[in-house]
């Protein structure tokens, strides 16, 4: 099996059709459905999700990936930090978090796709940070999701609990039902990104995002197209070739200023760059 290109419609805006047709012009047949029409796909009514699977169907794309937010939250009294959630709240009560496992695996049925995405509990302060590890939830949603076909995939992000190489594999190596939702940026940006860390976490990567950016003069990041930026992708993407030749590619840009080009030049850069090529 070849690596292939991901597109994330709602990168161009909430119209759906947008970026699926940008998507067709680039030769990328799969999608990572995350937000439209204004709001979190795991909160979209099925009529607005069955018509984002047939405006797919109709181009001749398929749904990979489902982006959703699942534990991406902390508890109602502890107070987040700045936390892009992509519309779905950050402070979501324990008995509500249940509800939003059934919902993720129920939204991926009707988009057609097995992988979905989680994280791994928002760090935050006053000892009010939660342990993703010892979560019962995540054995509800493990065995939930196995029953549904669903692969539950845990994504490396900075603002949450589980985010470098050792925690991350210290999850992975006894959840055999979770694997990697792989960020190489967000892994660099926690000071990762080597070939060394990335090879030691690609045994458990199901899933690649790509993104890549400069610092800027106020601490914070300015993100451009993969390959622009400071990422190491010359280093980290043979590396993850090697151990894990066949894995889809998702161009997760950020930028907000002509991001049809730069999802252009991520595609270009990723089927120039990837030992295999790119489908």
């Amino acid at each position: 099996m070849q690596e292939f290109i991901v597109l994330n419609p709602d990168e161009l805006g909430q119209d759906p059709a947008v970026g699926m047709d940008l998507a067709v012009a680039l030769g990328v047949r799969y999608l990572e459905i995350r937000t439209a029409y204004g709001a979190n796909a795991l909160m979209l009514d099925d009529g607005q999700l069955r018509e984002v699977r047939r405006l797919a169907d109709e181009r001749g794309l398929q749904v990979t990936a489902l982006a959703s937010p699942l534990w991406k939250w902390c508890r109602p009294e502890a107070v987040p930090g700045k936390v892009d959630s992509f519309g779905f709240p950050t402070q979501v009560p324990a008995e509500d978090r249940e509800r939003w496992v059934d919902r993720a695996l129920a939204v991926a049925d009707i988009l057609g796709t097995g992988l979905v995405r989680v994280f791994s509990h928002l760090s935050v302060g006053n000892n009010l940070t939660e342990s993703f590890v010892d979560d019962p939830l995540l054995t509800y949603a493990l065995k939930h999701a196995e029953r549904a076909g669903v692969r539950l995939l845990l994504e490396n992000e900075p603002v949450c609990t589980v985010a470098e190489p050792t925690p991350l594999l210290d999850v992975l190596r006894p959840h055999t039902g979770l694997g990697l939702w792989l960020d190489l940026g967000n892994l660099y940006e926690v000071g990762y990104g080597t070939a060394e860390a990335v090879e030691a976490l690609a045994p458990y990567a199901e899933y690649v995002h790509i993104k890549d950016f400069v610092p800027r003069d106020d601490g914070m990041k300015q993100f451009v197209a993969a390959g622009d930026g400071d990422v190491p992708y010359a280093e980290l993407l043979p590396a993850l070739h090697r151990v894990r030749p066949a894995l889809p590619y998702a161009l997760e840009t950020h930028v907000h200023e002509s991001p049809g080009g730069a999802l252009t030049r991520g595609a270009a850069f990723l089927r120039a760059s990837l030992p295999g090529g790119l489908a």
